[in-house]
């Protein structure tokens, strides 16, 4: 929108629920004219392009064409209120999905494999956690395969096993993150994702809990995503 309105970039995340107030033209000095959707998130107001936003076609069509006139116009209190409750609503829902998976032991948001570089055979995994119980974490033990493109472990050139052992370092206290990177975890750029055999969380009081699953600890991103985002 520089052309139009002197405006800076703000990166929206996916599955972003918005208010829409209408629709807007910037028609610049020079170049094609391009259609945008007017949209308010908490107080914030974007000018988003208008095949960005997801909405049924009859409410798209029944949208009001604004101008700046017609902007100035617009009841910003209203907007920004309705703005206000679907932040309110993402930040509900990722608070919750934080928390649910307590009953296991962790939540986890990134467990995935990283090219360590272009110029060497070797592939590195991540690991982003984040703690949801009472308890202090004192150890995040995981076991794991990588996986090739076409979904068979990935055996290590040297030792031929399959299965990858690696430990976080602690402590995470109660409400807290974990972030962890094991370089040169296989010597190869054959792995393509990584497979979980058991991720076991061991607590400073010596009680522990085993995860065989990412399915009831994963933390999907679009509520990582409502957490994260900041308005300018």
């Amino acid at each position: 929108m520089t052309a139009c309105k002197g405006s800076n970039g703000k990166m929206l995340f996916e599955d972003m629920a918005v208010v829409v107030a209408g629709r807007y033209r910037c028609t610049p000095a020079y170049g094609k004219a391009k259609d945008y959707l007017v949209a308010y998130f908490g107080k914030q107001h974007f000018f988003v392009e208008h095949d960005a936003v997801f909405m049924l076609d009859e409410k798209r069509a029944a949208l009001p064409e604004l101008d700046d006139q017609t902007l100035a116009r617009l009841d910003v209190a209203a907007l920004e209120k309705a703005g206000e409750h679907y932040r309110d609503v993402a930040i509900h829902s990722a608070l919750k999905a934080y928390h649910a998976p307590a009953k296991h032991g962790v939540s986890v948001l990134s467990f995935s494999v990283y090219d360590e570089s272009e110029h060497t055979e070797a592939t590195g995994f991540k690991l982003e956690v984040y703690n949801p119980t009472q308890k202090t974490i004192k150890y995040i033990r995981v076991e794991l395969m990588g996986m090739n493109a076409v979904d068979d472990p990935v055996r290590d050139r040297f030792g031929g096993s399959a299965v990858k052992r690696v430990r976080g370092i602690g402590p995470i206290e109660p409400r807290d993150f974990g972030t962890y990177t094991f370089k040169h975890l296989w010597f190869t750029d054959a792995v393509e994702w990584a497979k979980l055999v058991s991720l076991r969380v061991d607590y400073m009081d010596g009680s522990s809990k085993t995860i065989k699953s990412l399915k009831p600890v994963k933390v999907d991103q679009v509520h990582q995503d409502a957490l994260a985002w900041e308005p300018e």
